[in-house]
């Protein structure tokens, strides 16, 4: 063997043992900030694991979460795999807009799942017996499929649209042509304004922008059978509340060619006098500042998720009723001038009967994005929920 490979198979070798000895070494981080996600613990070594494969699995997860120097890695990598012209990496496509976008493709779309929560929705509102509206966000994928790199890899978003249709019938609201044409407005600079310009979705996350969440609640009045020819994104005054905000898949690859994304709400909500009670703690406010000090910017509205969320508003008339992922938090500031009540349910979280909810409401309307709905299991009823 010649002495160069020598050399290097030996100096390889000592690098893989010092990161394994320092990671052993250093103390395990619960929470990563940057990724806003709970990392892999150390996994438990029992028979059952070993035989089931989960032992295997949690200690690939652990060293990969708890490697000394992670982040730095990270940023090396994605640096390395950018300089070399790829554009799909860590679960992210890179655009040719200078946007990421999620990768999701057939093996990740839970089809099972997806129908299974469509007809919970359709279900809660046959019960419910009151008018439901769903807004499914579609994927930032098929928005700016044209950005893509070639030969990307998708999931069939149209026939899962078509499914929504075949069991939601008229209260499917389809945005995939409204975003389209926000997305094209916004790249060919006629948006008016620096949040359509900004585009529909951030650019170094996977939610929708101001104006994206805009140009749903616009879609939603146009189905209530509003006139909405004169309501323009000018507006609604939209109002800065961070020029800095790195997303989710920005912390995938941590490449700062992704930039910096902008975080807009409109100046009636932030006006608007309202109490909003969370987890049995009253606020006179929707936004929570101090989450723009944090990686998770986005957090601002409601500072996060919870399984319920009640508004009372001074101004507007009747009660909604919002079934919720994370793309309505910056949806339901629109709302702030047409209801009186607002009552949010994240699926995820709220183990009550929502059609029990709903009856006190004059309307139910769904807020989530296509990927969540064929990933989060919903429990919307106590006769749903197996």
């Amino acid at each position: 063997m010649k002495k160069n490979n020598v050399i290097l198979i030996s100096v390889s070798a000592a690098l893989l043992l010092a990161l394994s000895i320092g990671t052993l070494l250093t103390p395990d981080v619960d929470f990563s900030p940057n990724e806003n996600r709970y990392l892999q613990k150390a996994p438990k070594l029992t028979a059952e694991n070993i035989l089931s494969g989960q032992f295997s699995e949690d200690a690939e997860s652990y060293l990969s979460d708890q490697i000394i120097g992670r982040e730095a890695w990270v940023r090396l990598k994605g640096m390395t795999e950018a300089s070399l012209g790829v554009r799909d990496m860590n679960g992210i496509y890179l655009c040719e807009d200078g946007r990421a976008v999620e990768r999701i493709t057939e093996e990740d779309f839970d089809w099972n799942q997806y129908v299974r929560n469509l007809n919970q929705l359709a279900q809660v509102r046959d019960d419910a017996g009151i008018p439901m509206d769903v807004l499914i966000v579609p994927s930032a994928a098929s928005v700016y499929e044209e950005s893509l790199p070639d030969h990307a890899l998708r999931f069939d978003e149209e026939k899962a649209f078509e499914e929504a249709e075949k069991i939601l019938g008229d209260s499917l609201i389809d945005l995939r042509q409204t975003m389209k044409e926000g997305a094209a407005e916004g790249s060919n600079g006629s948006g008016g304004s620096e949040g359509a310009n900004g585009g529909v979705f951030f650019k170094s996350d996977h939610h929708w922008t101001n104006y994206g969440a805009f140009l749903g609640y616009k879609a939603w009045l146009s189905n209530l059978g509003v006139n909405v020819s004169p309501l323009t994104y000018d507006m609604t005054e939209p109002t800065l509340l961070s020029d800095d905000f790195h997303g989710t898949l920005y912390s995938k690859v941590l490449l700062n060619t992704l930039g910096t994304d902008t975080i807009l709400t409109p100046a009636y909500s932030r006006r608007a006098e309202c109490t909003v009670e969370i987890e049995g703690k009253t606020y006179d406010s929707i936004y929570f500042e101090e989450k723009l000090e944090t990686k998770d910017k986005y957090a601002v509205y409601f500072g996060g998720n919870y399984d319920r969320v009640d508004i009372t508003c001074m101004e507007g008339d009747g009660a909604v009723l919002v079934i919720k992922d994370s793309f309505a938090n910056s949806f339901v500031p629109y709302l702030m001038g047409d209801y009186e009540h607002i009552t949010m349910v994240d699926p995820r979280y709220f183990r009550e009967d929502v059609t029990s909810l709903a009856s006190g409401c004059d309307r139910i309307l769904v807020v989530y994005s296509i990927k969540d709905l064929a990933e989060q299991k919903m429990n919307l009823a106590a006769s749903l929920m197996n």
